[in-house]
C-alpha cells in the first residue's frame, strides 16, 4: 500500500496505537498531522510530520489544526481518530463512576473524535477520503470490568462511524472502525506487570494465544484507509486474535 501525495491527520499520535498509525502513514508517503497532549516522540521525528500538542477537546485548537493542515497540502484525505483513554481505576459501573470521570472519558473518546470528525468532513468532499476511528471490542460487547463510560463511548464511536458512513457515502467519503481487543499499549502495561497472572489469563482467552500490538492494529487502519478498500464503508473490523469468539 502506498499513501504518496495523500494527508493525514491522527489524534492520539503521542505513544500506543495512534503513534504505530501515525509512523506507518509516514513510512507509506503520507504528509501527517499528529495530534496529542503528550510531547511529540522521536519515532515521529522523520518524514513529513508536523506535530500539534494539544488537547482534543479544545474545540477551537482543533479546527484551527484541521484547516491548517488542509491549506498546507491543499487537500485532506485522511481522519485518524485514535485518542482515547481507558482509565481502569476510575471508570466503573454507571452508579459508581464520578460523574465528572464519566464526562471526560465520554468528551476525550468520543466528542472529540466527533468535532475532528465535523471540522474535516466539509474540507474531504471536494476529493474524497476516508475517515478511520480505532473503537474496541468493549463497544461491540462489554467491557472487561465494568468500565461504563468506556463502553459507552466506544460503542457510540462506532454507531457515529456508521452515520458518517451513509451520510457521507455520496460524496466519497468513507467511514470504518477498528474495534481491538487485547492490545499490549502503554496504557495497559502496567496493569500486567503488576499482575502477570492477568497477562497470562488474557493470552489464554485469546485463541491465537498471544496479546495484539498497536503494529497489528494499524495494519488493519492502513488497509481501511488505502484505496485497495475503496469500496468498504460503515464496517467494524475486529481485531482481536479471536477474542471476541471465546466471550459467551
Amino acid at each position: 500500500m502506498t499513501f504518496d501525495g495523500r494527508n493525514a491527520i491522527v489524534t492520539g499520535a503521542g505513544g500506543g496505537m495512534g503513534l504505530r498509525i501515525a509512523a506507518d502513514l509516514l513510512a507509506a508517503g503520507a504528509t501527517v498531522t499528529a495530534i496529542d497532549l503528550k510531547s511529540r516522540p522521536a519515532e515521529l521525528d522523520q518524514g513529513a510530520c508536523a506535530y500539534e500538542q494539544l488537547d482534543v477537546t479544545d474545540h477551537d485548537a482543533v479546527r484551527a489544526v484541521v484547516h491548517q493542515a488542509r491549506q498546507r497540502h491543499g487537500r485532506l484525505d485522511y481522519i485518524v481518530n485514535a485518542a482515547g483513554v481507558g482509565w481502569f481505576d476510575r471508570d466503573r459501573s454507571l452508579v459508581d463512576t464520578d460523574l465528572d470521570v464519566w464526562e471526560r472519558v465520554l468528551d476525550i473518546n468520543l466528542t472529540a473524535a466527533m468535532y475532528v470528525s465535523r471540522c474535516a468532513i466539509p474540507l474531504m468532499r471536494e476529493h474524497g477520503g476516508a475517515l478511520l476511528h480505532v473503537a474496541s471490542v468493549a463497544g461491540l460487547r462489554n467491557s472487561d470490568g465494568p468500565m461504563d463510560a468506556y463502553q459507552v463511548a466506544k460503542a457510540g464511536l462506532i454507531s457515529m462511524s456508521r452515520a458518517i458512513a451513509l451520510t457521507y457515502g455520496p460524496d466519497q467519503v468513507r467511514s470504518n472502525t477498528i474495534c481491538p481487543g487485547a492490545i499490549l499499549t502503554p496504557m495497559i502495561e502496567p496493569l500486567y506487570e503488576a499482575d502477570p497472572p492477568r497477562r497470562q489469563r488474557m493470552e489464554q482467552r485469546t485463541p491465537l494465544r498471544r496479546l495484539g500490538t498497536p503494529r497489528d492494529v494499524s495494519a488493519a487502519c492502513l488497509f481501511l484507509l488505502s484505496d485497495q478498500a475503496s469500496f468498504i464503508t460503515g464496517v467494524d473490523l475486529v481485531v482481536d486474535g479471536g477474542w471476541m469468539l471465546a466471550l459467551s
